[in-house]
């Protein structure tokens, strides 16, 4: 009888022990602190969007708690599987970025390449080029200006930014003089906010044989194709037997866009309907759901209907100059017409692109609509199954872009790209300075990790 009373009692020790650890444990879990209910909300719509549409959603740990996470933007890097995805981001402002995928921004109007000299190790901007009727065209600032400070202080990759995002800018102007950049004055600019044209530059070429069409296109804004569709039409109505594409600076931007472009460039024969620019390949969920319910369209994109387009120049070659800043849905262009024609790309390595986003925001719940995401959703490859082209495509001949020295403007027949390519079209070559008069330079090592621009929805594919 004593021996069982021993073993109640103990188990009776054990119980309010176990009850007493238990109590304890949830008294630590209420105790921990949580994220603020907006944050909370943000977080969730995000991690719920991600695990059903995010192209690497296999990826996602499934260990997150959206009630511990005191930052949306740390949050997000959670979510994204960076071994492939370079790409996908969250914004506060998505009314911003929905504006500038269409072409509106607050801006200075000008795209940059930031260098330094082997020898000094100071960085300088250099204009790539500057959008019309902008700040910086209006301060007569052009392709090859250069800019040595900002506010007057030296350009840093911690500040170099502020070229991009203050309202306004006192830029000390540079010089380059027996191989040494010179200040040489200033400039002051203001952002405006206000609608960017992305066709920067346009001409037509002859000589006594042939017409080429030269027209240099720096963003795949959403609407964009009526303002290339004139130039095209004018470069049709001339008679001009080549055309050069420059894309040299073009990021990206809505895929519509890329689709109609194509559709004015490529053989008449691609416009029948059933003609394949890309195939789309995106998670396994929807990849299943498109099959089963025989939604070709969100499988491929097709060249546009002949019928839709409002003129094709049935090319059966085109050539397309290029660079580091050849992303996305420029790179769509290449690919998506090579299978069909002769695509000769004159410059330097592309980006290397090779996916799709979408933009989520949620509309519904005001508390967070200011909230978004840009997503990758899928990767896309042409016809022929070309697609993980991560480093970017080789051009045929590589040609240095000149910023420094022999600058010549976007279009003149003497700047290199083009002088490459209009040797290849058969022009006659135009001519340049001789080997004795050009600028001697010292080693300039440019900085491919720095923007040249704001970040935005032209940097990407964008399929609405």
């Amino acid at each position: 009888m004593g021996y069982f009373t021993f073993m109640i009692k103990r188990l009776l020790l054990l119980t309010t022990l176990l009850t007493l650890f238990t109590s304890c444990d949830k008294c630590k879990e209420e105790e921990r602190e949580e994220a603020p209910m907006i944050t909370q909300q943000v977080n969730k719509y995000m991690l719920e969007l991600m695990e059903e549409v995010y192209l690497w959603e296999k990826h996602i740990p499934d260990t997150l708690d959206v009630r511990y996470e005191f930052d949306e933007f740390d949050f997000f890097e959670k979510l994204c599987y960076r071994a492939e995805d370079r790409w996908s981001f969250i914004t506060d402002d998505v009314q911003t970025l929905l504006e500038g995928g269409e072409g509106v921004e607050t801006t200075f109007g000008y795209s940059l390449a930031f260098g330094t000299f082997s020898n000094t190790g100071n960085y300088f901007a250099i204009v790539q080029y500057v959008y019309p009727q902008t700040p910086a065209a209006e301060a007569g600032v052009q392709r090859g200006t250069i800019f040595i400070e900002a506010g007057g202080k030296p350009i840093t990759k911690d500040n170099y930014t502020t070229l991009f995002y203050a309202p306004a800018l006192n830029l000390t102007l540079g010089e380059l003089r027996d191989g040494t950049i010179y200040k040489s004055g200033t400039v002051s600019l203001t952002a405006r906010k206000q609608n960017l044209n992305p066709v920067i530059a346009h001409t037509i070429l002859s000589d006594q044989v042939r017409k080429v069409g030269y027209i240099c296109y720096t963003d795949f804004f959403g609407g964009s194709q009526e303002l290339f569709f004139p130039v095209f039409q004018n470069f049709k109505n001339q008679g001009i037997t080549d055309i050069v594409l420059d894309l040299r600076y073009n990021l990206g931007g809505y895929l519509s866009v890329a689709s109609a472009l194509s559709g004015v460039l490529c053989p008449v024969r691609c416009l029948d309907g059933n003609t394949i620019l890309i195939t789309k390949s995106w998670n396994d969920l929807y990849q299943k759901y498109w099959k089963d319910n025989n939604r070709n369209d969100m499988l491929y994109e097709y060249f546009p209907k002949l019928s839709e387009t409002p003129l094709n120049l049935n090319l059966t070659r085109l050539f397309i100059l290029t660079g580091h800043n050849t992303a996305s849905a420029s790179e769509l262009i290449i690919c998506g017409l090579d299978p069909y024609m002769d695509v000769i790309m004159v410059g330097d390595v592309t980006r290397g692109k090779y996916t799709a986003a979408m933009v989520f925001h949620p509309e519904e719940d005001t508390q967070i609509k200011n909230w978004g995401t840009q997503s990758i959703v899928y990767k896309y490859a042409n016809s022929l199954g070309i697609t993980d082209f991560k480093d970017g495509f080789t051009p045929d001949y590589l040609v240095e872009d000149v910023l420094l020295g022999d600058v010549y403007p976007l279009g003149d027949p003497r700047e290199t790209l083009l002088a490459r390519a209009l040797s290849l079209a058969g022009m006659n070559p135009v001519a340049s300075p001789e080997v004795h008069s050009r600028i001697q330079l010292p080693e300039v090592i440019y900085e491919p990790s720095f923007l040249s621009r704001r970040t935005g929805l032209s940097h990407h594919l964008i399929d609405k």
